[in-house]
């Protein structure tokens, strides 16, 4: 069997020992709960205090167990999926706030089908909204650590930016917006370009020379390149296309999808008689965009109309 496979297997079992594993722990913190006099012998004040410094469990994981236990006393369907390994008790955990005995088949189905990611969305859509004012502190090495809350256009704004420009987080975002911000509307900023201009311009006409630096500064420093640039045309369409996300195919035939640093890649590479044409060309993410390089492996769909 190929060694990707074996992997595979390997993880996928981990994963259902590792989801059994929580089903124990939040039966065993249940007959804690349930046994009389039990924190008094343990010499604890209180079940979170025990998790904690006794048994091992982080702050978040025992926070996540408890507030699914307390909710399961509730909605004993909550045990009943943890038991069943379908979902973890982090992902369960964020439905507890919105969960009830009406609407619990409901949140329990998007626990399992849903990522973590959009499972938070889907809870903050019926959660009831309090602003909380915005919070700087200290991260330590002269860092600040910045907390707010932004609405869902900005958010993906900031994700377009962070897609457009490749950068590897959203702190390069906000520090390249905040960057040419300053340097476009800053009146200092602009008073200092005015007064450089004027200062070039008067030593210009005193010398004779002729200031090329405006013209410089207009346009990128050319860079001698054997393989020519795709025509515009081709880009625009081959973005309109693909809409900017990768179209590598991996296992079980599922596309990436990715718009994080993609690439335009040719499918018959130019040292082999490739074209730049449309059909030719491929939207891919950087990583995957390199693993072909590398190894010469590609599972992207080749048909006549691989987009349809």
């Amino acid at each position: 069997m190929q060694t990707h496979l074996i992997i595979h297997q390997k993880l996928v079992q981990a994963v259902k020992n590792l989801r059994k594993n929580e089903a124990e722990i939040l039966d065993l913190i249940a007959q804690a709960d349930q046994t009389r006099d039990f924190l008094m012998l343990m010499q604890y004040p209180s079940l979170f205090s025990y998790c904690v410094k006794e048994v091992g469990l982080t702050d978040a994981e025992a926070y996540n167990f408890l507030a699914l236990y307390k909710k399961s006393k509730e909605i004993p369907a909550l045990t009943e999926a943890i038991q069943s390994g379908e979902v973890s008790v982090s992902k369960l955990r964020h439905v507890c706030p919105v969960i009830n005995q009406e609407n619990q088949k409901l949140w329990i189905e998007k626990a399992k089908s849903e990522t973590n990611k959009k499972l938070i969305d889907e809870v903050a859509k019926v959660s009831p909204y309090t602003k909380k004012r915005e919070v700087v502190k200290p991260a330590g090495e002269g860092m600040k650590r910045l907390s707010l809350d932004v609405s869902p256009e900005l958010m993906q704004t900031l994700v377009r930016i962070q897609e457009v420009l490749k950068l590897d987080n959203l702190t390069q975002v906000i520090e390249v917006a905040a960057n040419e911000t300053l340097e476009r509307r800053d009146p200092v900023k602009k008073a200092d370009r005015a007064e450089a201009r004027a200062k070039k311009k008067e030593a210009n006409n005193e010398t004779g020379e002729i200031c090329s630096e405006n013209k410089a500064s207009e346009t990128e420093p050319v860079v001698r390149q054997e393989r020519k640039a795709l025509p515009k045309a081709i880009v625009h369409a081959i973005n309109r296309r693909d809409r900017g996300q990768c179209c590598y195919y991996g296992m079980r035939n599922r596309r990436c999808e990715s718009t994080h640093r993609v690439e335009i890649h040719h499918l018959t590479p130019i040292s082999r008689g490739g074209k730049g044409t449309i059909e030719n060309l491929v939207t891919l993410c950087h990583d995957h965009h390199k693993l072909i390089h590398e190894t010469f492996f590609s599972t992207i769909q080749n048909s006549a109309n691989p987009y349809t």
